[in-house]
Formats: C-alpha cells, structure tokens, sequence
C-alpha cells in the first residue's frame, strides 16, 4: 500500500511516500523484494514530477 502526503514548503510540494512490506513473502525474498520496494516509488515520483512540471503554466 502506498501513502502519497503532499505538503507546500514555499514554491514547491513535497511528496513523501512512507511504505514497508512484511509478512512470509518478503522473508522468503528478502533482496529482490527490497530492490522493488526501492524502485517502485522513484518511478511513481518521477511520472507525478513530469505530469505536475509539463501542467506548470
């Protein structure tokens, strides 16, 4: 579960996204789960960045 807090700090939005995975799954694959935990939320920042940038007047 991802959860998206938007805060303003001047000019800008600051975009945390807390998350943590546990359970037997995780324990079972430890190290490519990790990867994907770590590379999930840069590609989901990176398009809401794009999409906030090109609707910038």
């Amino acid at each position: 579960m991802y959860e998206w807090t938007f805060a303003e700090d001047g000019d800008r939005v600051v975009v945390r996204t807390p998350e943590s995975w546990a359970g037997a799954p995780v324990d079972a694959d430890r190290d490519n789960l990790a990867a994907a935990l770590d590379d999930s939320p840069s590609t989901w920042l990176d398009a809401l960045k794009k999409a906030a940038e090109a609707a910038t007047p």
